[in-house]
């Protein structure tokens, strides 16, 4: 379902593709739990979704999540956390909250 949706949105059929992830994201809840990596994926893959749409306050609280799970998983210092807290840090940008864009910068060190 997860590998459909990518696909969708890389046609952008985005409405369908956002279908799907949120489908995924709570299949994999279910399953296996907000914190496993795979259920990280899925929080990442709709986030990104709906930031690409301009969706950005219901995309920040996604990449937050995603954040924190890659915290907790990896440790900040691994590489997948360094990519979440980047992404993070685009995101609030772009939302013009350039200073929690600079905190997450300085927090690791980005």
């Amino acid at each position: 379902m997860n590998n459909l949706a990518t696909l969708l949105q890389a046609r952008g059929q985005l409405a369908e593709a956002e279908a799907l992830y949120r489908r995924a994201l709570a299949g994999r809840e279910e399953q296996l739990g907000a914190a496993h990596p795979d259920t990280l994926t899925s929080v990442y893959n709709l986030a990104d979704l709906l930031a690409e749409q301009g969706r950005l306050a219901e995309a920040l609280p996604l990449f937050e999540r995603e954040l924190e799970g890659c915290v907790a998983l990896h440790g900040e210092a691994h590489k997948e956390t360094l990519n979440s807290a980047d992404n993070l840090a685009r995101v609030y940008a772009r939302a013009g909250r350039e200073e929690d864009a600079q905190a997450v910068r300085r927090r690791f060190h980005l």
